[in-house]
Protein backbone atom coordinates (compact mmCIF):
# COMPACT_ATOMS: atom_id res chain seq x y z
CA UNK A 1 0.00 0.00 0.00
CA UNK A 2 1.11 3.16 -0.85
CA UNK A 3 1.77 6.10 2.06
CA UNK A 4 -0.94 8.47 0.38
CA UNK A 5 -3.59 5.11 0.46
CA UNK A 6 -2.64 4.38 3.69
CA UNK A 7 -2.66 8.01 5.42
CA UNK A 8 -5.68 8.24 3.26
CA UNK A 9 -7.29 5.41 5.24
CA UNK A 10 -6.03 6.82 8.60
CA UNK A 11 -7.38 10.30 7.65
CA UNK A 12 -11.07 8.57 6.79
CA UNK A 13 -11.03 6.54 10.35
CA UNK A 14 -10.07 9.62 12.40
CA UNK A 15 -10.27 12.81 11.13
CA UNK A 16 -14.31 14.70 11.56
CA UNK A 17 -16.14 14.74 8.84
CA UNK A 18 -16.98 18.72 9.95
CA UNK A 19 -14.02 19.63 8.86
CA UNK A 20 -13.77 18.40 5.30
CA UNK A 21 -14.66 19.31 1.88
CA UNK A 22 -12.46 17.29 -0.40
CA UNK A 23 -11.59 17.30 -4.13
CA UNK A 24 -9.91 14.52 -4.95
CA UNK A 25 -7.14 11.85 -2.79
CA UNK A 26 -3.86 13.68 -2.40
CA UNK A 27 -1.87 13.80 0.78
CA UNK A 28 0.40 16.43 0.86
CA UNK A 29 3.86 15.98 1.77
CA UNK A 30 5.98 19.42 1.14
CA UNK A 31 5.19 23.10 -0.75
CA UNK A 32 7.17 25.35 -2.37
CA UNK A 33 5.80 28.23 -4.36
CA UNK A 34 2.94 27.35 -6.63
CA UNK A 35 3.92 23.76 -6.21
CA UNK A 36 2.02 20.85 -3.73
CA UNK A 37 4.14 17.57 -4.01
CA UNK A 38 2.47 14.53 -2.21
CA UNK A 39 3.62 12.04 0.41
CA UNK A 40 4.16 9.72 -3.15
CA UNK A 41 6.47 12.05 -5.14
CA UNK A 42 3.84 13.26 -7.48
CA UNK A 43 3.80 17.07 -7.99
CA UNK A 44 0.55 19.28 -8.38
CA UNK A 45 0.36 22.80 -9.81
CA UNK A 46 -1.44 24.80 -7.34
CA UNK A 47 -4.60 26.33 -8.49
CA UNK A 48 -6.16 26.96 -5.06
CA UNK A 49 -3.65 29.01 -2.81
CA UNK A 50 -5.07 26.59 0.20
CA UNK A 51 -8.53 28.49 -0.24
CA UNK A 52 -6.50 31.42 -1.24
CA UNK A 53 -4.50 31.79 1.90
CA UNK A 54 -0.87 31.47 0.06
CA UNK A 55 -0.89 35.12 -2.20
CA UNK A 56 2.83 35.24 -1.30
CA UNK A 57 3.59 31.50 -2.68
CA UNK A 58 3.82 28.26 -0.24
CA UNK A 59 6.89 29.22 2.00
CA UNK A 60 8.15 32.27 0.88
CA UNK A 61 11.74 32.84 2.28
CA UNK A 62 11.14 36.25 3.76
CA UNK A 63 8.26 34.82 5.65
CA UNK A 64 10.34 31.80 7.00
CA UNK A 65 12.90 33.88 7.99
CA UNK A 66 10.47 36.50 10.19
CA UNK A 67 8.80 33.29 11.34
CA UNK A 68 12.02 31.60 12.89
CA UNK A 69 13.59 34.90 13.98
CA UNK A 70 10.14 35.29 16.34
CA UNK A 71 10.43 31.65 17.52
CA UNK A 72 14.02 32.72 19.01
CA UNK A 73 12.52 35.76 20.48
CA UNK A 74 8.96 35.35 21.79
CA UNK A 75 6.00 32.96 21.14
CA UNK A 76 3.24 31.67 23.92
CA UNK A 77 1.85 35.44 24.38
CA UNK A 78 -1.64 36.60 24.71
CA UNK A 79 -2.24 40.53 23.75
CA UNK A 80 -4.79 40.34 25.58
CA UNK A 81 -3.19 41.35 28.67
CA UNK A 82 0.40 41.66 27.49
CA UNK A 83 0.94 43.10 24.20
CA UNK A 84 3.66 43.17 22.09
CA UNK A 85 5.78 44.86 19.68
CA UNK A 86 4.86 42.73 16.13
CA UNK A 87 0.86 43.06 16.92
CA UNK A 88 1.29 46.83 17.59
CA UNK A 89 3.10 47.61 14.66
CA UNK A 90 0.99 45.31 12.15
CA UNK A 91 -2.08 47.18 13.14
CA UNK A 92 -0.14 50.32 12.80
CA UNK A 93 0.31 49.47 9.03
CA UNK A 94 -2.96 47.93 8.46
CA UNK A 95 -4.78 51.07 9.58
CA UNK A 96 -2.06 52.75 7.32
CA UNK A 97 -3.41 50.83 3.95
CA UNK A 98 -6.64 51.59 5.80
CA UNK A 99 -6.23 54.92 5.53
CA UNK A 100 -9.40 56.32 6.52
CA UNK A 101 -10.17 59.96 7.49
CA UNK A 102 -11.89 58.67 10.53
CA UNK A 103 -10.59 57.16 14.12
CA UNK A 104 -9.41 53.67 13.11
CA UNK A 105 -8.71 50.83 15.50
CA UNK A 106 -7.78 47.23 14.94
CA UNK A 107 -9.20 44.11 16.30
CA UNK A 108 -7.28 40.47 15.69
CA UNK A 109 -8.74 36.64 15.55
CA UNK A 110 -7.38 33.56 14.20
CA UNK A 111 -9.70 33.41 10.69
CA UNK A 112 -11.91 34.78 9.23
CA UNK A 113 -14.99 33.24 10.62
CA UNK A 114 -14.00 34.93 13.97
CA UNK A 115 -13.98 38.32 12.29
CA UNK A 116 -17.44 37.81 11.31
CA UNK A 117 -18.37 36.58 14.27
CA UNK A 118 -17.19 40.27 16.00
CA UNK A 119 -19.15 41.58 13.60
CA UNK A 120 -22.42 39.70 13.81
CA UNK A 121 -22.18 41.25 17.34
CA UNK A 122 -20.83 44.98 17.14
CA UNK A 123 -22.56 45.96 14.04
CA UNK A 124 -25.70 45.69 15.95
CA UNK A 125 -24.91 46.27 18.87
CA UNK A 126 -23.28 50.06 18.16
CA UNK A 127 -25.35 50.76 14.95
CA UNK A 128 -28.17 52.68 14.70
CA UNK A 129 -30.69 49.99 14.38
CA UNK A 130 -30.63 46.30 15.05
CA UNK A 131 -30.59 44.72 11.40
CA UNK A 132 -27.56 43.56 9.14
CA UNK A 133 -28.00 43.81 5.76
CA UNK A 134 -26.42 40.76 3.86
CA UNK A 135 -26.61 38.79 0.53
CA UNK A 136 -27.52 35.55 -1.25
CA UNK A 137 -24.02 33.53 -1.48
CA UNK A 138 -21.83 35.73 0.83
CA UNK A 139 -19.57 33.82 3.16
CA UNK A 140 -18.57 35.53 6.13
CA UNK A 141 -17.99 32.60 8.63
CA UNK A 142 -19.09 29.11 9.65
CA UNK A 143 -19.19 29.95 13.40
CA UNK A 144 -23.30 30.86 14.47
CA UNK A 145 -22.64 34.58 14.48
CA UNK A 146 -20.82 34.18 11.23
CA UNK A 147 -23.06 32.14 9.65
CA UNK A 148 -26.07 34.31 10.63
CA UNK A 149 -24.42 36.97 8.39
CA UNK A 150 -23.98 34.72 5.29
CA UNK A 151 -26.33 34.00 2.85
CA UNK A 152 -24.39 31.22 1.50
CA UNK A 153 -26.38 27.58 0.96
CA UNK A 154 -23.92 26.15 3.32
CA UNK A 155 -25.50 28.09 5.94
CA UNK A 156 -29.11 26.51 5.22
CA UNK A 157 -30.63 26.67 8.33
CA UNK A 158 -29.07 29.10 10.11
CA UNK A 159 -30.57 32.85 10.15
CA UNK A 160 -31.60 35.54 12.79
CA UNK A 161 -35.08 37.77 12.20
CA UNK A 162 -32.69 40.11 12.61
CA UNK A 163 -30.80 39.95 9.41
CA UNK A 164 -32.04 40.68 5.56
CA UNK A 165 -30.54 38.79 2.71
CA UNK A 166 -30.87 39.95 -0.49
CA UNK A 167 -30.18 39.14 -3.87
CA UNK A 168 -26.82 39.39 -5.61
CA UNK A 169 -26.45 40.82 -9.23
CA UNK A 170 -25.49 37.71 -11.22
CA UNK A 171 -24.66 39.17 -14.58
CA UNK A 172 -24.78 35.33 -16.32
CA UNK A 173 -28.02 33.86 -14.58
CA UNK A 174 -30.02 37.17 -15.27
CA UNK A 175 -31.43 38.67 -18.63
CA UNK A 176 -30.70 42.21 -17.45
CA UNK A 177 -28.10 44.75 -18.49
CA UNK A 178 -25.57 45.15 -15.80
CA UNK A 179 -27.02 49.16 -15.29
CA UNK A 180 -30.71 47.40 -15.13
CA UNK A 181 -29.55 44.74 -12.76
CA UNK A 182 -27.73 46.99 -10.33
CA UNK A 183 -30.85 49.30 -10.35
CA UNK A 184 -32.71 46.46 -9.18
CA UNK A 185 -30.05 44.92 -6.55
CA UNK A 186 -30.02 48.53 -5.06
CA UNK A 187 -33.70 49.32 -5.05
CA UNK A 188 -33.91 46.12 -3.43
CA UNK A 189 -31.19 47.04 -0.97
CA UNK A 190 -33.09 50.94 -0.55
CA UNK A 191 -36.55 49.06 -0.02
CA UNK A 192 -34.74 46.93 2.94
CA UNK A 193 -33.46 50.19 4.36
CA UNK A 194 -37.35 51.59 4.64
CA UNK A 195 -38.54 49.10 5.90
CA UNK A 196 -36.21 47.90 8.49
CA UNK A 197 -33.93 49.55 11.30
CA UNK A 198 -30.72 48.83 9.59
CA UNK A 199 -27.85 49.00 11.45
CA UNK A 200 -25.41 48.15 8.73
CA UNK A 201 -24.92 45.95 5.66
CA UNK A 202 -21.79 43.70 5.23
CA UNK A 203 -20.79 42.75 1.48
CA UNK A 204 -18.02 41.18 -0.55
CA UNK A 205 -16.08 43.17 -3.22
CA UNK A 206 -16.99 39.95 -5.22
CA UNK A 207 -18.12 36.98 -4.10
CA UNK A 208 -16.22 33.90 -4.10
CA UNK A 209 -17.78 30.90 -2.61
CA UNK A 210 -20.72 32.41 -4.14
CA UNK A 211 -19.42 31.24 -7.55
CA UNK A 212 -16.66 34.44 -8.22
CA UNK A 213 -19.66 36.76 -9.36
CA UNK A 214 -18.02 40.42 -9.97
CA UNK A 215 -20.75 43.04 -9.38
CA UNK A 216 -21.72 45.68 -12.43
CA UNK A 217 -19.80 48.81 -11.58
CA UNK A 218 -22.17 51.23 -9.65
CA UNK A 219 -23.34 48.31 -7.05
CA UNK A 220 -20.46 48.65 -4.95
CA UNK A 221 -20.59 52.68 -5.11
CA UNK A 222 -24.76 52.52 -4.54
CA UNK A 223 -24.14 50.67 -1.30
CA UNK A 224 -21.57 52.69 -0.04
CA UNK A 225 -23.93 55.59 -0.75
CA UNK A 226 -26.86 53.84 0.36
CA UNK A 227 -25.44 53.19 3.81
CA UNK A 228 -24.03 56.38 4.33
CA UNK A 229 -27.34 58.01 3.58
CA UNK A 230 -29.14 56.29 5.93
CA UNK A 231 -25.67 56.18 8.80
CA UNK A 232 -25.33 52.34 8.87
CA UNK A 233 -22.33 50.95 8.81
CA UNK A 234 -20.89 49.88 5.37
CA UNK A 235 -18.36 46.84 5.44
CA UNK A 236 -16.66 44.62 3.02
CA UNK A 237 -15.37 41.45 3.52
CA UNK A 238 -11.52 41.10 1.87
CA UNK A 239 -10.68 37.73 3.51
CA UNK A 240 -10.30 35.93 -0.01
CA UNK A 241 -10.31 38.65 -2.13
CA UNK A 242 -7.99 41.42 -0.59
CA UNK A 243 -4.58 41.68 -0.01
CA UNK A 244 -3.42 42.11 -3.82
CA UNK A 245 -5.00 38.94 -5.58
CA UNK A 246 -7.59 41.19 -7.51
CA UNK A 247 -5.01 43.36 -8.45
CA UNK A 248 -5.22 46.46 -5.99
CA UNK A 249 -4.08 46.01 -2.50
CA UNK A 250 -7.80 45.76 -1.17
CA UNK A 251 -10.57 44.68 -3.31
CA UNK A 252 -13.54 47.50 -2.49
CA UNK A 253 -10.69 50.13 -4.00
CA UNK A 254 -11.49 48.82 -7.79
CA UNK A 255 -14.85 50.81 -7.12
CA UNK A 256 -13.20 54.07 -5.18
CA UNK A 257 -15.19 53.89 -1.98
CA UNK A 258 -14.31 53.96 1.55
CA UNK A 259 -15.70 51.10 3.73
CA UNK A 260 -16.65 51.80 7.48
CA UNK A 261 -14.69 48.77 7.96
CA UNK A 262 -13.10 45.43 6.31
CA UNK A 263 -13.00 41.83 7.31
CA UNK A 264 -9.20 40.34 6.63
CA UNK A 265 -8.03 36.67 7.11
CA UNK A 266 -6.87 33.85 5.18
CA UNK A 267 -3.42 35.51 3.27
CA UNK A 268 -2.79 37.84 6.01
CA UNK A 269 -0.51 35.23 7.81
CA UNK A 270 0.66 33.36 4.53
CA UNK A 271 -0.26 30.00 6.14
CA UNK A 272 0.01 31.18 10.09
CA UNK A 273 -3.79 31.81 11.75
CA UNK A 274 -4.49 35.13 11.69
CA UNK A 275 -7.71 37.31 10.70
CA UNK A 276 -8.48 41.20 11.57
CA UNK A 277 -11.17 43.44 11.35
CA UNK A 278 -10.29 47.18 10.38
CA UNK A 279 -12.70 49.71 10.74
CA UNK A 280 -14.32 53.08 12.71
CA UNK A 281 -13.15 52.43 16.50
CA UNK A 282 -16.52 52.88 17.81
CA UNK A 283 -17.33 49.72 16.00
CA UNK A 284 -13.81 47.55 16.55
CA UNK A 285 -13.83 48.60 20.17
CA UNK A 286 -17.81 47.53 20.62
CA UNK A 287 -17.12 46.67 23.96
CA UNK A 288 -14.23 45.93 26.60
CA UNK A 289 -13.22 41.73 26.55
CA UNK A 290 -16.44 41.30 24.34
CA UNK A 291 -14.71 39.13 21.45
CA UNK A 292 -11.07 38.04 22.53
CA UNK A 293 -9.23 34.44 22.48
CA UNK A 294 -6.22 33.97 24.31
CA UNK A 295 -3.48 33.25 21.13
CA UNK A 296 -5.51 35.97 18.81
CA UNK A 297 -2.69 38.16 17.51
CA UNK A 298 0.19 36.32 19.47
CA UNK A 299 3.44 37.04 18.61
CA UNK A 300 4.01 34.45 15.79
CA UNK A 301 0.63 35.38 13.55
CA UNK A 302 1.70 39.00 13.73
CA UNK A 303 5.91 38.42 12.77
CA UNK A 304 3.74 36.47 9.91
CA UNK A 305 1.40 39.54 8.88
CA UNK A 306 4.15 41.94 8.78
CA UNK A 307 6.29 39.60 6.76
CA UNK A 308 3.65 39.04 4.16
CA UNK A 309 2.61 42.34 3.67
CA UNK A 310 6.34 43.01 3.10
CA UNK A 311 6.51 40.69 0.23
CA UNK A 312 3.22 42.26 -1.14
CA UNK A 313 4.62 45.55 -0.84
CA UNK A 314 8.29 45.10 -2.22
CA UNK A 315 7.16 42.99 -4.80
CA UNK A 316 4.58 44.88 -5.87
CA UNK A 317 2.20 41.46 -5.78
CA UNK A 318 -1.21 43.54 -6.49
CA UNK A 319 0.08 44.68 -10.01
CA UNK A 320 1.47 41.09 -10.74
CA UNK A 321 -1.82 40.02 -10.10
CA UNK A 322 -3.74 42.54 -12.36
CA UNK A 323 -1.13 41.33 -14.89
CA UNK A 324 -1.27 37.61 -14.55
CA UNK A 325 -4.49 37.79 -14.02
CA UNK A 326 -5.25 39.14 -17.46
CA UNK A 327 -2.96 36.58 -18.81
CA UNK A 328 -5.21 33.71 -17.37
CA UNK A 329 -8.92 35.51 -17.96
CA UNK A 330 -7.47 35.68 -22.20
CA UNK A 331 -6.47 32.12 -22.08
CA UNK A 332 -9.48 30.88 -19.88
CA UNK A 333 -11.96 32.45 -22.77
CA UNK A 334 -9.90 30.49 -25.33
CA UNK A 335 -10.67 27.32 -23.41
CA UNK A 336 -14.04 28.57 -22.93
CA UNK A 337 -14.84 29.22 -26.49
CA UNK A 338 -13.81 25.36 -27.61
CA UNK A 339 -15.68 23.84 -24.80
CA UNK A 340 -19.72 23.24 -24.90
CA UNK A 341 -19.52 22.94 -20.93
CA UNK A 342 -18.13 26.26 -20.15
CA UNK A 343 -20.79 28.38 -19.51
CA UNK A 344 -19.09 31.99 -18.07
CA UNK A 345 -15.76 32.74 -17.16
CA UNK A 346 -15.26 35.78 -15.15
CA UNK A 347 -13.26 37.29 -12.21
CA UNK A 348 -11.09 39.83 -11.23
CA UNK A 349 -6.94 39.57 -11.20
CA UNK A 350 -6.08 35.96 -9.99
CA UNK A 351 -9.19 34.77 -8.50
CA UNK A 352 -11.42 33.19 -11.71
CA UNK A 353 -14.47 31.59 -12.33
CA UNK A 354 -15.02 29.07 -14.94
CA UNK A 355 -18.92 27.94 -14.70
CA UNK A 356 -19.63 24.43 -15.55
CA UNK A 357 -22.50 23.61 -17.24
CA UNK A 358 -24.75 21.04 -19.14
CA UNK A 359 -23.58 20.32 -22.27
CA UNK A 360 -25.11 23.00 -24.89
CA UNK A 361 -27.41 24.53 -22.19
CA UNK A 362 -27.01 27.00 -19.15
CA UNK A 363 -27.67 24.24 -16.64
CA UNK A 364 -25.62 24.26 -13.66
CA UNK A 365 -23.29 20.98 -13.40
CA UNK A 366 -22.51 19.77 -10.03
CA UNK A 367 -21.23 16.38 -11.12
CA UNK A 368 -19.04 17.44 -13.53
CA UNK A 369 -17.18 20.29 -11.92
CA UNK A 370 -16.55 16.85 -9.48
CA UNK A 371 -14.93 15.45 -11.91
CA UNK A 372 -12.67 18.15 -13.57
CA UNK A 373 -11.28 18.24 -9.84
CA UNK A 374 -10.42 14.75 -9.81
CA UNK A 375 -9.14 14.30 -13.93
CA UNK A 376 -7.21 17.64 -13.17
CA UNK A 377 -5.58 16.03 -9.84
CA UNK A 378 -4.18 13.45 -12.33
CA UNK A 379 -3.33 15.67 -14.95
CA UNK A 380 -1.07 17.36 -12.03
CA UNK A 381 -3.41 20.28 -11.41
CA UNK A 382 -4.90 21.28 -7.74
CA UNK A 383 -8.40 23.08 -8.28
CA UNK A 384 -11.71 23.39 -6.34
CA UNK A 385 -15.06 24.60 -7.46
CA UNK A 386 -17.45 26.77 -5.61
CA UNK A 387 -20.77 28.24 -5.72
CA UNK A 388 -24.42 27.74 -4.92
CA UNK A 389 -25.03 25.17 -7.81
CA UNK A 390 -21.64 23.58 -6.74
CA UNK A 391 -20.08 24.15 -10.23
CA UNK A 392 -17.94 27.22 -10.66
CA UNK A 393 -14.40 25.81 -10.60
CA UNK A 394 -12.31 28.30 -8.53
CA UNK A 395 -8.79 29.49 -9.81
CA UNK A 396 -6.85 31.33 -7.06
CA UNK A 397 -3.04 30.74 -7.93
CA UNK A 398 -0.45 32.04 -5.91
CA UNK A 399 -0.10 35.65 -6.98
CA UNK A 400 3.83 34.87 -6.87
CA UNK A 401 3.10 31.92 -9.34
CA UNK A 402 5.41 31.75 -12.58
CA UNK A 403 4.19 32.42 -16.06
CA UNK A 404 5.01 29.11 -16.94
CA UNK A 405 3.40 27.38 -14.19
CA UNK A 406 0.06 29.25 -15.25
CA UNK A 407 -0.20 28.54 -19.06
CA UNK A 408 0.64 24.80 -18.15
CA UNK A 409 -2.17 24.73 -15.03
CA UNK A 410 -4.60 26.05 -18.31
CA UNK A 411 -3.52 23.77 -19.98
CA UNK A 412 -3.93 20.69 -18.35
CA UNK A 413 -7.43 21.94 -16.62
CA UNK A 414 -8.76 21.91 -20.48
CA UNK A 415 -7.30 18.54 -20.90
CA UNK A 416 -9.41 18.00 -17.60
CA UNK A 417 -12.01 19.23 -19.10
CA UNK A 418 -12.00 16.79 -21.80
CA UNK A 419 -11.55 14.27 -19.48
CA UNK A 420 -14.54 14.82 -17.36
CA UNK A 421 -16.97 14.95 -21.01
CA UNK A 422 -15.15 11.45 -22.35
CA UNK A 423 -13.97 9.29 -19.76
CA UNK A 424 -16.27 8.24 -16.82
CA UNK A 425 -14.75 7.63 -12.88
CA UNK A 426 -15.70 4.88 -10.30
CA UNK A 427 -19.04 6.39 -8.91
CA UNK A 428 -17.68 5.23 -5.35
CA UNK A 429 -14.32 7.90 -6.12
CA UNK A 430 -17.00 10.92 -7.10
CA UNK A 431 -19.08 10.17 -3.81
CA UNK A 432 -16.21 9.95 -1.61
CA UNK A 433 -15.27 13.38 -3.05
CA UNK A 434 -17.96 15.29 -3.67
CA UNK A 435 -16.70 18.66 -2.01
CA UNK A 436 -19.54 20.77 -1.09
Amino acid sequence: MSGERNLLDRDADVLSEAMKIRFFPFVLDTQAGATLTGVDGDELIDFTSAWAVANTGYRHPAVVTALRDQLDRALANSPISLPHGPVIELAERLRDRFDADFPTKVWFGHSGSEAGDLLSKAIPATGDGGVVVTFEGSYHGITTGAATISGHSAQAGVGSEDVVTLPFPDEYRSDRTADALVERALGAVSEAFETHDVAGLITEPLQSDGGILVPPTGFLEGLADICADNDAYFVVDEVKAGLGRTGEFFAYEHAGIQPDAIMLGKPLGSGVPISAVVGRAELVDYEPASHMMTTAGGPLPAAAGLATLDVIESEDLPARAARLGARLAAALDDLAADSPVVGDVRGRGLMQGVELVASGTDDPSHELAAQVCLHARRRGLAVFYVGMHSNVLELTPPLTISEAELDAGVDRLADAIVDAQTTALDPALLERYAGW
